[in-house]
């Protein structure tokens, strides 16, 4: 297996939610009854999670998928300690929560930060939804399946997730590892639960794609194929931990923070202001040059407006916005303006140069893009992270706007459009200061 980065599987799992969530599929008009031995099989699963003491599991979110026969594979940590009535430790990778039954302690791996307050009496699910774990957990595709493990775990009544995610309960397909129950839901993704024989608690859930959704987020007919998307249990234990299973030691480079808020949790852009205002890191781009490669630094870009947008090839709101990033480069370039756009991919796979060459310019191709073939434009990859991992990306796509100093004006998270893109880059060429136009702006409307 290869080894990915937290925000391109966040990215790319978020991608295919978003679109599974968008196509509705056929209504059921009129649902069915819950099949009594669905039924009775959610009643031994909930009647086993009601009876643990402790659970332990070394669980990860994982896409496995096939594309027109090439294995891709990526995961990202879901690991869940609990001894109740109020011992944990929840590590989702860039968020960890943990409580030693009188301390909970939440910290935020891209911040460097953590904060600690009295345990609850008891670990319930509202727990898990408060602060920047929740905003990690339920902001994304972990989100159900982790609404359906920590009902079992701690809800006071798991049947109504039935109602709740608008599904059909029913017996799944049979397989060689073991029972399964399949809610079948009437848009969106289903959810299938992998139950052991023997334990009646989960060892997967796994969100099933339609063929239909699939389809849209291939790239030129590719033929895409799901092995596994989502959560694996991985080892799980129902002994008592270990007494030091709960202690959290901060890291030396952490900071204790009393309040998250000011951080900005909630949006990742916010986690990015740390960059603006002062010089950006320093970087040496990878740029495709016809059928060559170059290098430019930031140095080469020196007294340029510099936008750089980190993007890849599986990520549809990326490619959504490559049109505008178009205008804008043939726009600067028939004005002649000193401006530098980076379309700066961050696909993984394939890791070999020529096919990552290949897999971009059909991309571009296939979308009707052209970026290059002025100064205004240039196309460089990064497929090991390495200028990805400086500016702390976590997600795509990702903008950074640099001034002719290099010094960072502006961060976005998300895609934005040419207008916005456009304005910044507009009055940094007029010799403003975006810095100082926000400044003024919150100083008015403070006034």
């Amino acid at each position: 297996m290869h080894s990915y980065s937290p925000r391109t599987v966040l990215c790319g799992l978020a991608c295919l939610v978003a679109l599974a969530g968008g196509v509705a599929k056929a209504a059921h008009a009129d649902a069915p009854p819950v099949d009594p031995k669905a039924k009775q099989l959610l009643d031994e699963v909930i009647k086993a999670y009601k009876g643990l003491t402790s659970y332990a599991d070394q669980g990860k979110f994982v896409l496995n998928i096939s594309e027109n026969g090439k294995s891709k594979n990526q995961s990202s940590p879901l690991r869940l300690t609990f001894t109740r009535p109020n011992k944990l430790d929840f590590d989702a990778g860039l968020v960890r929560m943990v409580s030693d039954g009188k301390t909970i302690t939440s910290s935020v791996e891209p911040l460097k930060q953590y904060r600690s307050t009295d345990a609850p009496a008891a670990i319930t699910f509202e727990t898990f939804r408060q602060g920047p774990a929740g905003s990690v957990v339920f902001g994304g595709p972990t989100g159900p399946p982790m609404l359906i493990l920590l009902n079992l775990l701690l809800g006071e009544d798991p049947v109504k997730l039935i109602e709740e995610l608008d599904g059909t309960l029913k017996v799944g397909p049979e397989r060689k590892d073991g029972l399964s129950l399949l809610l079948d839901r009437k848009e969106g993704p289903d959810f299938e639960l992998f139950i052991d024989p023997g334990t009646k608690l989960l060892s997967k859930i796994n969100l099933v794609i339609a063929p239909e959704i699939l389809a849209k987020t291939a790239v030129g007919g590719s033929k895409v194929t799901i092995d596994q998307f989502g959560w694996d249990a991985g080892t799980v234990s129902t002994k008592a931990p270990d007494a030091d299973a709960f202690v959290f030691t901060p890291p030396a480079d952490f900071k204790k923070v009393g309040s998250f808020e000011s951080a900005g949790v909630e949006d990742p852009s916010e986690s990015l202001q740390k960059y603006v205002g002062k010089p950006s890191p320093d970087f040496t781009l990878t740029v495709l040059d016809g059928d060559k490669t170059r290098t430019v630094s930031k140095a080469d870009l020196a007294g340029k407006v510099v936008l750089l947008d980190f993007w890849a090839t599986w990520c549809p709101p990326c490619i959504k916005a490559l049109p505008e990033l178009q205008q804008m480069i043939e726009g600067y370039a028939k004005d002649n303006k000193d401006v530098v756009i980076v379309a700066l991919n961050q696909d993984e796979e394939p890791r070999e140069l020529p096919e990552l060459r290949k897999l971009i310019e059909k991309t571009l191709e296939e979308k009707k893009v052209v970026l290059t073939g002025t100064k205004v434009g240039l196309i460089a990859v990064d497929p090991t992270q390495v200028i990805g991992n400086a500016f702390s990306v976590q997600s795509i796509p990702t903008l950074f706007i640099l001034d002719g100093k290099g010094i960072v004006q502006a961060a976005y998270v998300g895609q934005q459009t040419g207008g916005t893109l456009s304005k910044d880059i507009d009055a940094l060429l007029a010799g403003k200061s975006l810095l100082k136009d926000k400044a003024d702006a919150a100083a008015t409307k403070k006034d």
